[in-house]
């Protein structure tokens, strides 16, 4: 058996991505300590997966994309009570969270002449500077905590097979926090995740920087997938999501097992297009989910569209796809939104639908071929997600209430 390998706090990620460890090996990171930047994972082998996990005592060792701002030095007063800060790097900064999100964080305007209310802040890409409206002074005296966060992906799981990542804490990324592309044999246990997104993924056709973030992604090809016991929160788009619009993408057993979703927009996202593509035995199991659209991205995007359950266009036959034992408790708009005709497409059982008075699900009932889209690699459809078309939108529209007759309703329709 390969022998672990013990990462102290004195060791960059620089060094730890350098490392090509045996089929195997245990990476372990020293708990309490912070490691700014990506890792980017290793592959082992059948059998022999390699380990990312922790050693020592204390809290879990966290993976941190972002970049500080918390010196007064760091920031510079300019005209109209506004300040500016360096950003230190050639990414997006997609956020900027304050006091380690217990003071929230500040609201991404697009442009500088947008900058109106305090907190307001704007990234000039040009100038790699953060621009901050700041009534109360010197955001480094204000709060004792300004971190930028980076469209960077937290860990980088890219073309990776047999390894395990545990007791991990992932934060303040303005990507997604895992991403994952073409994974085979990956396990996630007791991961946390928090303050995810706000980076510009591109920009549409009338200008309007677009944005993203996911807690735990698997794009494209994905084979043989464990998320379990993991908490997330706070990201921009989804908390747990597997998705796809490559052609030719297999995801096939993919397990989502007793992890903790809230405050995110959605708890849960799928959907899977691109010719020659399947998708199957996706399970959804025993997941507790709480407050969809209750954290900061809510207030901040164009189209708000808060659920649980945020089932968009799929393509494909989903054989195997399970949702079951779940908790579904309260959202900024409805539990479930599903956008395709998934009659038959997926068995629910045993899940608990808890509303504050929002719809359990609106079903759009779009059809599963034909969509017309604008620009193929960039989800813009014909039925642009104006307000109109996210209330009403689809063949068969229909809203489903949150009580007794509506989730017995809803199941049935949809149970193959």
């Amino acid at each position: 058996m390969a022998e672990a390998i013990r990462i102290d706090y004195g060791t960059s990620l620089e060094e730890v991505n350098a490392l090509r460890p045996e089929p195997g090996a245990a990476i372990l990171f020293r708990r309490g300590g912070v490691w700014r930047g990506s890792l980017r994972l290793a592959s082992g082998a059948p059998g022999a997966p390699v380990t990312y996990g922790a050693w020592g005592e204390g809290p879990a060792p966290v993976i941190q994309t972002s970049v500080a701002a918390d010196g007064a030095e760091s920031w510079q007063a300019e005209p109209d009570g506004l300040w500016s800060a360096a950003a230190g790097c050639p990414d997006d900064i997609g956020n900027v969270v304050l006091d380690h999100g217990e003071s929230g964080c500040l609201f991404r305007r697009g442009s500088r002449g947008e900058l109106l209310r305090d907190r307001d802040y704007f990234f000039d890409a040009a100038a790699r500077r953060v621009v901050v409206r700041s009534d109360g002074g010197n955001p480094a005296s204000r709060w004792r905590s300004v971190e930028f966060a980076r469209k960077v992906n937290g860990i980088e799981c890219q073309q990776v097979h047999d390894v395990v990542v545990e007791g991990l804490a992932v934060r303040y990324s303005a990507a997604h926090g895992f991403g994952a592309a073409g994974a085979r044999r990956v396990a996630v246990n007791g991961c946390d995740v928090s303050w995810i997104g706000g980076g510009y993924l591109y920009t549409d056709m009338l200008g309007n920087g677009i944005r993203y973030g996911n807690g735990i992604e698997f794009w494209a090809d994905a084979e043989d997938i464990a998320v379990e016991g993991c908490r997330v929160t706070q990201c921009w788009d989804a908390g747990l999501t597997n998705q796809t619009l490559e052609a030719g993408s297999i995801q096939r057993n993919i397990l989502w097992r007793g992890n903790t979703v809230s405050r995110c927009e959605y708890s849960f996202e799928f959907w899977h297009q691109g010719e020659g593509g399947a998708a199957e035995n996706v399970r959804l199991v025993g997941n507790d989910f709480s407050d969809a659209g209750g954290g900061w991205g809510h207030v901040q995007r164009w189209n708000p569209n808060a659920a649980h359950l945020m089932f968009y266009d799929t393509t494909h036959p989903t054989p195997g796809f399970v949702v079951a034992d779940n908790r579904f408790a309260r959202s900024a708009d409805c539990l479930a939104r599903i956008f395709n005709d998934w009659r038959g497409q997926a068995a629910f059982s045993g899940n608990k639908w808890e509303s504050g008075g929002e719809p359990l699900c609106r079903f759009h009932g779009r059809p599963r071929s034909g969509l017309h889209y604008l620009f193929p690699g960039r989800l813009d459809v014909t039925h642009r997600d104006s307000v109109a078309e996210i209330e009403a939108q689809g063949c068969n529209a229909r809203v489903f209430a949150a009580t007794a007759d509506g989730i017995r309703d809803f199941e049935t329709m949809l149970n193959p």
